[in-house]
């Protein structure tokens, strides 16, 4: 993975770890990262935006919201924001591959996901 951005996950209001396809001018994240901080500041929180988005490949996203006590989409998204809970992950296949970057948005309603290389947008109405 060569960067990964969260908006609105919780204690995370808007982070970028590494770099994006819009940010050429940082460092990658290394194979070996490690997350430093004071208690309180959003470590356990990144490491369960990992996880919701793995419930969300594995169950759906309605499901994710609601597993291991997440609350649901409410209580999932930062608290006195707006919009939608995004995720931002640029990353290659192989060293030698051209990167891809993969986005993702969880609006109260509605699932949006899309690929900027293959620009195809794939949108999941709840009943």
């Amino acid at each position: 993975m060569e960067g990964l951005r969260i908006k609105n996950y919780r204690a995370l209001k808007d982070i970028t770890l590494g770099k994006l396809w819009n940010t050429q001018n940082r460092d990658s994240l290394t194979p070996m990262t490690a997350v430093i901080g004071k208690n309180g500041v959003g470590k356990s929180t990144l490491f369960d935006a990992f996880g919701f988005l793995s419930d969300c490949l594995k169950g759906g996203v309605e499901e994710a919201g609601d597993a291991r006590g997440r609350g649901g989409f409410e209580r999932l998204r930062s608290q006195g924001q707006e919009g939608s809970i995004e995720f931002q992950i640029y990353y290659k296949e192989d060293y030698n591959s051209r990167p891809i970057t993969y986005e993702f948005g969880y609006f109260r309603d509605k699932l949006r996901h899309f690929s900027n290389e293959e620009s195809t947008t794939l949108v999941q109405l709840f009943s």
